[in-house]
């Protein structure tokens, strides 16, 4: 009956003005505290500095407390349910009645404390017996509520130096490092909360990295936060406290593993999750220590790693002494199973690949992520934006120059990044009628000049063929002799690539026997956007191993073999590009003046664009990384398809500058491993009696890239 009546155009005209004529933002019309200017939330709050040796709730207009979000599941296996540890920073103002507030919330495991001293030596938590997962999944026992609290009773009562301020063991941090990070939207009338998950410090239960457990025990505190979950003022007492200050709109954000949450608990559906805003978020763990069937990390088994990192709620003891030995159980087992897969995709890595586990998804998603960052690549981000198409939710991208970093301080489509940031929680969580829906589909940072292009896709561009110049029919690669060149290299003393430590430029220099090198005809201003994929057939004598891993480079460099200005990261692996400031700005509600920012070009003779692995004994598989989810029993000398889909990415050639493509063996700043040794941490002795040869067939060599 309904579309009959749309059918008719003058009562659809009449519907769209009525639409018109309701208010963007009814909350903000009836609160009458929130205020909006620019399509944006301004400062309605004086900001008070939690870490002030004197600080107080009582005159504080922003609310700091403690509450424990109770969960289903008793993976500690104590007969309750695990509590999780959740920091509430909130506008006085929402905590007395006069509005909700939204809220923001960073997952981030690291924030309540590291277990560096066991990081360093984790495998002595490490306790050599079988685990059964299953029994993590028992429930819990819950709780019965012996009264109610207030926030305002919880802030008067909680103890800055007890609650936030302690002093993390071994390292001697204060707790919740991240606190001020968000402290302009905090003036502005959003509530931020901290949670850092099962089995980190403060918290009950295991820490269990990548696990939908971790997911769930996420999900539980944005169910708090909706009104649909159980809180406590402490872990003893079962004192009720409700968010009820709350509007149940909630944005999750973070970077690295605190951006990989956002992404795990939106693949939940859970009600009230309204948009996520990851940086560098991991979409699949595959894909974070694994490419088409090879280990490309030291650290494969991240999910020991990784939890034995951010443990600190799993000790026996409050000193993180006593390591508790059916923890260590899980660590020791969950890392012979990864391992045991040698970097084939298998069902634990499945169960952390959530690229896949779309169905669900209903918020949207501002999707940030460096082109220069090698720890979580851009292929994280490819799989998201993939999988919120697929969900049909609306999903923004945003590719930066930098490394594994957040955009705070930065410009962005000539906007500064808190404010577009800014702008986009307004729309999502206040409903505020600003437009930022309608933002470009991907905007991409230039490496030639640091402006912003925009585009109306990520995917779909079409691809062209690109001829190489190979000299010779085929290219015979080996490993000798290369443990002790990349040893030489990552230790600053090969004299070619003095001062040049970190930048990637290893793969510049690589002749026979280490690499074949392909010179491409690609002309100058072409950008490259998307997944470059190199075509080839290669074959092996080898027919006794696995995990034989081979690398495809795409390096750029100047035709006359000068230097050149590129923006260039500093370590390995890494962290950020250089910076310098270029402006100022007041955030306002009493917060310091904060510096604007822009990335700074380095001189190098070689830029690497992009990287892509594969594995010998994986060929034939497509970029779906469960196409290799069993190794092949090779012929030795007999040729096979391969296909290097690398890291996705956005280039643009530069005048007098050609791109050349390398492909090699083992990769320096990574790492495979094989069933008949065990990687020793130290290069030399890790690689230097591991050695393996194959042959590239020039002829088939082809390499497609998608252009704008």
């Amino acid at each position: 009956m309904l579309t009959k009546q749309l059918r008719n155009p003058l009562l659809v005209l009449v519907l769209a003005l009525v639409m018109l004529l309701q208010p963007a933002a009814p909350a903000l019309a009836e609160d009458g505290v929130l205020v909006v200017e620019d399509g944006m939330m301004q400062p309605i709050l004086q900001y008070s500095d939690p870490r002030a040796a004197d600080y107080s709730n009582a005159e504080s207009e922003i609310l700091r407390y403690c509450v424990y979000v109770e969960t289903d599941h008793d993976t500690d296996n104590d007969g309750l349910a695990d509590l999780v540890k959740v920091m509430v920073q909130v506008p006085r103002m929402a905590a007395e009645g006069r509005y909700k507030a939204a809220t923001i919330y960073d997952p981030t495991p690291y924030s309540a404390g590291m277990c560096e001293e066991y990081a360093d030596g984790a495998y002595a938590m490490y306790v050599d017996t079988g685990f059964d997962y299953e029994r993590l999944y028992q429930p819990g026992e819950k709780r019965t509520a012996a009264g109610t609290c207030s926030a305002m009773e919880a802030a008067l009562a909680a103890k800055p130096r007890k609650d936030w301020n302690y002093t993390v063991p071994y390292s001697g941090d204060s707790g919740y490092f991240n606190l001020a990070d968000y402290d302009y939207y905090l003036v502005r009338g959003f509530a931020v909360v901290l949670a850092c998950g099962i089995g980190t410090y403060g918290s009950e239960g295991y820490e269990l990295c990548g696990t939908d457990l971790e997911c769930d025990s996420h999900k539980c505190v944005v169910e708090w936060l909706t009104g649909d979950r159980v809180a406590y003022t402490d872990k003893t007492h079962c004192i009720e406290i409700k968010a009820d200050w709350s509007n149940g709109n909630v944005a999750m954000t973070g970077c690295s593993y605190g951006g990989t949450l956002p992404y795990e608990v939106a693949t939940t559906g859970v009600k009230g999750l309204k948009t996520i805003i990851p940086f560098a978020g991991i979409a699949s763990w595959y894909d974070y220590t694994n490419s088409q069937g090879v280990p490309i990390r030291f650290d494969v088994n991240f999910a020991d790693m990784l939890s034995a990192y951010n443990c600190g709620g799993t000790f026996l003891d409050n000193d993180w002494t006593v390591p508790n030995e059916d923890y260590g159980s899980w660590l020791w087992q969950i890392a012979q199973d990864q391992d045991a897969t040698n970097g084939d995709y298998a069902p634990i890595w499945a169960s952390s690949d959530y690229s896949g586990d779309y169905e669900k998804i209903n918020c949207s998603a501002l999707v940030v992520q460096g082109l220069n960052d090698f720890n979580v690549t851009a292929k994280q981000a490819d799989l998201m934006m993939q999988a919120f198409a697929k969900a049909g939710m609306p999903a923004k991208l945003v590719l930066h120059l930098d490394g594994h970093n957040t955009l705070d301080g930065k410009m962005v489509n000539g906007e500064l990044w808190q404010e577009l940031m800014n702008k986009w929680l307004s729309h999502w969580l206040y409903g505020v009628d600003n437009g930022i829906e309608n933002m470009p589909a991907v905007s991409v940072q230039s490496n030639l000049d640091g402006s912003y292009a925009s585009y109306d896709a990520w995917r779909g561009f079409a691809s062209r063929e690109m001829p190489s110049l190979a000299a010779t029919l085929t290219t015979a690669v080996n490993t000798e002799g290369l443990a002790a060149y990349a040893t030489d290299f990552l230790n600053g003393e090969s004299p070619e690539l003095a001062g040049l430590k970190g930048q990637e430029l290893y793969y510049a220099t690589l002749e026979e026997p280490y690499a074949g090198v392909y010179q491409l005809d690609i002309p100058a201003g072409t950008t490259i956007i998307g997944v470059p994929e190199v075509h080839v057939k290669m074959s092996t004598p080898v027919t006794d191993k696995d995990g034989l891993m081979v690398t495809a480079v795409l390096v750029d460099y100047k035709e006359d073999g000068t230097p050149f200005k590129a923006y260039m990261t500093k370590d390995r692996l890494s962290k950020k590009l250089p910076v310098r400031t270029v402006d100022s700005f007041e955030p306002g509600g009493g917060l310091e003046e904060s510096d604007i920012l822009e990335f700074v070009q380095s001189s190098t003779p070689s830029k690497c664009v992009t990287f892509g692995w594969t594995d010998l004994c994986n060929p034939g598989g497509g970029y779906d990384s469960s196409d290799y989810d069993n190794s092949t029993d090779l012929e030795a000398g007999r040729f096979y398809d391969y296909t290097f889909y690398m890291l996705p990415t956005a280039y643009t050639v530069a005048p007098d500058h050609r791109l050349q493509l390398v492909i090699t063996a083992w990769d320096p700043y990574r790492a495979f491993l094989d069933e008949d040794y065990e990687l020793d941490p130290t290069l030399p002795s890790a690689f230097s009696n591991f050695n393996y040869s194959f042959v590239i067939d020039n002829a088939s060599l082809h390499f497609t890239v998608p252009v704008a």
